[in-house]
């Protein structure tokens, strides 16, 4: 199943910590961001994927584009943005795995790039964009945790860059490209929500900056990015998802942006 939107859209700062409640069970993590390119957002999230997939379509008839989604605990979310600077979104989603990467290939062949995957309630799905700053993407479908971790080290002697990461279904799929900017990228993955924080601290006390949390698989996974500009940063995790919603409008009304969505356990 695939849907093309056919529009076309035309500092230094302090590493903020906020207070993050950890909890048993699941709960909901957001990664923000100040001194980003966008200037709106808005956020959906739904319980029935034909649901989810209305208010996608429904965001992109509002001229927003798709900046992450995330599954979790019978949830599909999703976070917009305008400003992102993308010609042209599409996604497609298949239960089959090789369905999926053929999919994504067709697309490829069209010009989109794949810059986002999830998994949820069996299903792959993927978000594909026009004019973004990375091209050349390759899907790596890894099936053991060290064997990823090899192929995260030769792609990045190749001069790819990470963009994403989905362990899911006893698999790692990890989505890699080559950018338009010069990264230097690291990652750390704990087994459990107090490592996430020490690793967040540590990397920022190295001067990277936090671009995105998965979990999956028993273990988290945190990218991070060097940057020239380095800017103001936060992150939250709810184990309530009302709070969870409210934590995001309060990010908003600091001038924040949510940049990535993640659910998991510790």
């Amino acid at each position: 199943m695939q849907k093309i939107n056919k529009k076309i859209l035309g500092v230094v700062g302090i590493m903020l910590f906020l207070p993050i409640m950890v909890l048993a069970e699941s709960f909901w993590v957001g990664v923000f961001a100040k001194s980003t390119p966008y200037t709106d957002q808005t956020f959906t999230s739904n319980k029935k994927f034909s649901h989810f997939k209305d208010a996608i379509n429904t965001e992109w008839g509002n001229g927003f584009d798709i900046v992450d989604i995330s599954y979790g605990d019978d949830r599909w979310s999703a976070v917009y943005a305008k400003g992102t600077g993308y010609k042209q979104q599409a996604y497609t989603h298949h239960r089959d795995l090789k369905k999926f990467r053929a999919s994504v290939a067709a697309y490829k062949q069209k010009g989109f790039e794949l810059l986002n995957i999830e998994n949820g309630e069996g299903e792959w799905f993927g978000v594909l964009v026009k004019g973004s700053k990375y091209t050349g993407t390759e899907l790596e479908i890894i099936r053991y945790w060290e064997e990823f971790r090899k192929v995260i080290r030769k792609r990045w002697k190749e001069g790819y860059v990470l963009v994403d990461v989905e362990p899911a279904e006893g698999f790692w799929i990890g989505i890699f490209a080559k950018s338009t900017e010069q990264k230097v990228q690291a990652y750390s993955s704990p087994d459990d929500w107090d490592g996430v924080s020490t690793a967040i601290k540590q990397r920022w006390d190295d001067g990277y900056s936090l671009v995105k949390i998965e979990y999956g698989i028993g273990r988290w996974f945190c990218l991070f990015e060097k940057n020239a500009d380095k800017k103001a940063e936060a992150y939250v995790a709810n184990n309530q998802f009302n709070v969870f919603r409210r934590s995001i409008k309060k990010r908003w009304d600091k001038g924040f942006h949510l940049i990535d969505l993640a659910e998991g356990r510790d």
